[in-house]
């Protein structure tokens, strides 16, 4: 039942990053309502100061009381003080727990299916399932008085991809009978078929129900999974508090579209009711009663709570406030924060609210902009060179009021930064087209495959060359015509060119918030299938006249033609003015290789260019004057 309840609210619990869950196989999942309240059971999340009865911080060597069972020979847990060695983890970094420095347990799955571990081929990925063990133990705990214990372990993991049928689990045991028997602590983080983004916790589990207070009690870690890592360290059991309740994950939400957490929304597309809803985990041992949630938009009158009747411990309910109203609010930048209140004497209420920060814009649609976490995806990663030209991203936007669409852009990640499949960094010479979609079909459950164009196209740019200036500024913008925009939803796409990976283009991944699947997706062209991100990728829409393009900077010659186009011999390029200065023509294939440059002392006012020779595709034209660019794509037919 357990792994039900975590798929129906996956949208809140989990970031599944990169989720390699098709779309169209998660369609029909429903999201959690607006007006109801649910429950999950869940046992893991930081407590307060109690008293440490058994701890181990696998200091420089692996325990003498750990041993390992491993079900066949493909890979077992190891001590380490080094992170993932694999090709999938290569950026995952270090577990961050106090004493991660002295070393910690790693179960490092994709080392295990990287070449030439295993057999797996040179420049292949390996997908043999890894099932494997570590048992902590014999622990004496019988000092401790109560049977109010909690396990407590700092862990990052990340998991997938056996078949759903086999699973992928995270899985915790406890032996009080010297590993006889075990009992499963149900540790629903990693109780899912994928948990597929890297996620650093301090989990806790209580062992009340297991009457662990005994001289000899033993703990079992069990991977079995194919891909990334699971680490562990600072081990110990606590003494659990009588009241402890904690603020897991906040929000803040309008009714439609359900679950999309936008960090900037222009007034004009603001709704005149949202709610506020939080993630509230009762970790002390005894139940609370009419827990009081409280939610206010800081420095403005808006405010909202419930009473909700009976969190029992070692439970988690989602509990949400109705639709207010907040059609008050005006452009700028605000606060709303979340807090829950115990009844009893809690053992650690900083841990009682959270606070997030949002805009009302005039004109900016962002579901990105918080970046208190981050990643970054583009050409080539993940996928390597199957991924390198012609990858896509769409963002959702709900368009409420008509409206035009003037202006997109994407953030760039431009540092530099190495894994398996190579070396990654944002560099210019790539090539970004940006499109308008339709989401027919989108959230239709009978739709059983989502098109790469969605429910067709509405709009599309010329292909864009990213320049210097772009990776410097970290963004590449384009002004569009005005395309009306009915009250609808829409999906802004990018699709991307990095020349066989020699012009890496990397997008930012702001993972600060959970979004539902359908907020922020990206296309594999290695298998043709829109894929979900759970996170929010920097691609924002202005609208009603805004700009993202700096026309100083960028110095577009407007007053140039390029004309015919298509064309199957020749093309004209004309200016209305006569240019008595040098000027520079450039011709680039669609791999953003140049093909032809013709260098003109005097420009004047017409010339003519001979392509007859070139093979039928696409081409983009590049006219420098010395000053300024202009970017315009041709079809040779």
């Amino acid at each position: 039942m357990k792994k039900i309840l975590l798929l129906l609210n996956f949208l809140l619990i989990f970031s599944l990053s990169n989720s390699q869950v098709n779309t169209k196989n998660i369609q029909s999942v429903s999201y959690i309502s607006n007006y109801t309240i649910n429950d999950i059971n869940n046992s893991q999340y930081v407590g307060g100061d109690e008293n440490v009865i058994w701890e181990e911080d696998f200091a420089n060597q692996m325990p003498e009381n750990i041993s390992i069972e491993s079900v066949g020979t493909y890979g077992d847990w190891i001590w380490s003080n080094e992170s993932t060695q694999g090709q999938w983890g290569a950026n995952a970094g270090l577990i961050e727990s106090p004493s991660a420095d002295n070393g910690f347990m790693l179960l490092d799955a994709d080392f295990f299916n990287s070449y030439p571990q295993n057999g797996v081929a040179e420049g292949e990925v390996g997908e043999n399932g890894i099932n494997s063990s570590f048992i902590l133990g014999p622990i004496d705990l019988s000092s401790s008085e109560t049977s109010s214990l909690v396990l407590q372990f700092y862990t990052y993991y990340r998991i997938c991809c056996q078949n759903p049928g086999a699973g992928n689990d995270l899985n915790v045991y406890i032996s009080t009978d010297e590993g006889v028997t075990w009992s499963d602590l149900n540790y629903i983080e990693g109780d899912i078929y994928e948990v597929n983004v890297g996620t650093q916790k301090l989990s806790q589990i209580p062992l009340s129900g297991f009457n662990p207070n005994v001289e000899s009690v033993h703990f079992k870690f069990e991977w079995l999974g194919t891909h990334y890592f699971w680490m562990i360290d600072d081990m110990s059991v606590i003494q659990q508090p009588a009241f402890d309740l904690k603020m897991l994950s906040s929000w803040l939400t309008m009714e439609n579209p359900a679950g999309i957490e936008y960090y900037s929304i222009p007034e004009s597309q603001m709704p005149n009711e949202m709610l506020f809803g939080g993630e509230i985990y009762n970790y002390g041992y005894n139940d609370e009663v009419n827990v009081k949630l409280d939610g206010m938009i800081n420095n403005t009158n808006l405010t909202e709570d419930i009473t909700y009747e009976l969190i029992e411990s070692d439970s988690t309910k989602f509990v949400e406030t109705g639709l207010f109203d907040i059609s008050s609010l005006t452009a700028g930048t605000y606060t709303f924060t979340n807090t829950v209140q115990s009844n009893g004497d809690d053992a650690l209420i900083n841990d009682n609210s959270m606070t997030r920060e949002f805009v009302i814009s005039e004109n900016e649609y962002q579901v990105d902009g918080l970046y208190e976490t981050f990643d970054y995806m583009g050409t080539g990663w993940p996928g390597g060179e199957a991924q390198s030209d012609g990858m896509r991203f769409a963002n959702y936007f709900d368009i409420k009021e008509s409206t035009t669409l003037t202006s997109a852009r994407i953030g760039l990640y431009t540092n530099a930064f190495s894994t398996s499949l190579g070396d990654f960094q944002t560099t210019s010479g790539g090539e970004v087209i940006f499109y308008l979609c339709d989401t027919t079909g989108l959230l239709d459950p009978t739709v059983t495959s989502l098109d790469m164009d969605f429910g067709g196209i509405i709009w599309e740019s010329d292909f864009i060359m990213v320049e210097d200036y772009m990776v410097s500024d970290g963004f590449v913008s384009i002004d569009i015509p005005d395309i009306p925009l009915d009250p609808n939803a829409y999906l802004l796409v990018v699709e991307l060119y990095s020349n066989g990976l020699d012009n890496d283009i990397i997008i930012l991944d702001d993972t600060s918030v959970i979004q539902p699947w359908y907020a922020s997706m990206y296309w594999s062209t290695e298998d043709m299938t829109w894929y979900s991100n759970g996170n929010a990728m920097a691609i924002h829409m202005g609208i009603n006249g805004h700009s993202y393009v700096d026309v100083e900077e960028i110095g577009v010659l407007n007053n140039y033609d390029v004309y015919p186009n298509p064309t199957s011999s020749f093309i004209n390029i004309s200016n209305d003015e006569l240019l008595n200065k040098e000027t520079i023509i450039s011709i680039y294939n669609i791999l953003g290789e140049n093909i032809m440059n013709l260098n003109m002392d005097k420009f004047e006012s017409l010339k003519t260019i001979n392509i007859e020779n070139l093979p039928n595709g696409n081409y983009i034209i590049k006219i420098n004057d010395g000053e300024n660019n202009i970017y315009e794509k041709i079809v040779k037919e």
